[in-house]
């Protein structure tokens, strides 16, 4: 096999079951609400637990993965993940689901910034956008098994034993990358750690850091936390859609997601070339905020395609990790990746967590979710998004800080 295909293979198919458990909830959470009994909080609590699992691993993975690779530090989360799958599958009350799925985000949160810095040290800039962009192609993929096709396998085995499957699956992806991706650019002599956390602690504190992070953190709100779990019970409890018709829905939005993303990985290889890059990411953030108005204004006979634009559109914000990696020595690539990604996943956490608290206030006599109660979380989310452009909009030079220098 082709070394280049040795490296992006193990890691996109890894991708495509991290996505696979991320969006399986809205299809799945149906009958694991229906089971446990859940509000639409608690549904969304322990949905968002899978982001809070990010959150928790950004900064050690960061420095795992600049010390020993990316190849042996994501083989070995993925073991984790599979031990959430496990716990889901076999839970007996709310506590435990909400453990598995802790546990399922714990190993998840690796899959795309060990390829981001597999492919910051393989490729070159100008091939890697659109590497990523046929990395997250992959997990589109993912979203799009998570429609009709879960929906058919829970069928006929049931929730539980489509999380057993999964787990399954991620033990053969962790095999996969341990033995296939190449060992070439794993550091031979691993700096101190110290060095390593203190390296961290000032990517942390950089204005080029946090003049990307919170634009790019809030955009990614409605791809991660709205479209991964909302969609479904919007189509079929606001709109009231047939089950069957929604999975079709949901699994066009999952054909929408994957055109995003390789549609933005062919416009960031050329915008990479021109130096317009961020350019291209605030359009793309701009455009990506118009989609909650549309929920807000239109019928909702017509609203089951805006789900499709807005999966299209919502990736825009993965090319901050390019953007931003760029800008630090390519020995900081974990670290500068997985700080931005400690932003973007508490966000996520608490997006998802804040959308479904206010629609929880707003529920029908039946306990489901209503439009209003869309609305006005949608109105939130677009407030949210408005003020997390100011840091971009209002600096005062885009030119990046000097990196951190280690003492010799």
């Amino acid at each position: 096999m082709p070394t280049a295909l040795r490296v992006f293979v193990p890691f996109a198919l890894a991708y495509l079951l991290s996505y696979l458990l991320r969006v399986v909830n809205a299809v799945a959470g149906a009958p694991v609400t229906a089971e446990f009994d859940l509000s639409p909080a608690q549904l969304g609590l322990m949905t968002s637990l899978f982001y809070m699992g990010f959150v928790i691993t950004q900064f050690p993975l960061g420095i795992l993965m600049d010390r020993y690779g990316p190849r042996r530090v994501e083989a070995g989360m993925w073991v984790v993940g599979a031990a959430g799958c496990v716990v889901f599958a076999t839970a007996g009350d709310s506590s435990q689901l909400f453990l598995g799925r802790f546990l399922i985000g714990v190993g998840a949160s690796i899959a795309l910034m060990g390829p981001m810095t597999a492919y910051r040290h393989w490729f070159p800039p100008e091939q890697r956008a659109m590497i990523v962009g046929l990395h997250m192609a992959c997990g589109g993929v993912g979203s799009a098994l998570g429609g009709g096709p879960t929906e058919a396998l829970m069928d006929a085995i049931g929730w539980r034993g489509v999380f057993l499957v999964i787990g399954a699956a991620t033990i053969a992806a962790s095999l996969l990358i341990l033995t296939v991706v190449p060992r070439r650019h794993e550091p031979r002599h691993p700096t101190d750690t110290r060095i390593l956390a203190r390296e961290m602690f000032a990517v942390l504190t950089s204005r080029t850091l946090w003049r990307i992070a919170p634009l790019a953190a809030t955009v990614q709100i409605g791809l991660l936390a709205v479209v991964s779990l909302w969609a479904g019970p919007w189509l079929r409890q606001v709109v009231q859609m047939p089950t069957d018709e929604a999975a079709a829905w949901l699994s066009a939005t999952s054909v929408g997601l994957i055109a995003g993303f390789l549609g933005y990985g062919v416009i960031f290889s050329r915008a990479e070339r021109y130096g317009l890059s961020m350019h291209v990411f605030v359009i793309g953030a701009i455009a990506v905020m118009l989609c909650p108005i549309l929920f807000i204004v239109l019928p909702l006979e017509a609203t089951p395609p805006i789900w499709i634009l807005y999966a299209a559109i919502g990736p825009v914000a993965v090319h901050t990790y390019n953007i931003t990696s760029q800008q630090f020595p390519v020995e900081m690539a974990a670290r500068v990746n997985t700080a931005l990604n400690l932003v973007v996943f508490a966000c996520a956490f608490l997006g998802q967590w804040g959308f479904s608290l206010i629609l929880d206030l707003y529920r029908n006599d039946e306990g489901a979710p209503t439009r209003e109660g869309f609305q006005v979380a949608f109105v939130a989310l677009l407030a949210i998004q408005l003020v997390a452009m100011l840091p971009l909009l209002l600096a005062k030079s885009r030119e990046p800080e000097p990196a951190p220098v280690r003492p010799s």
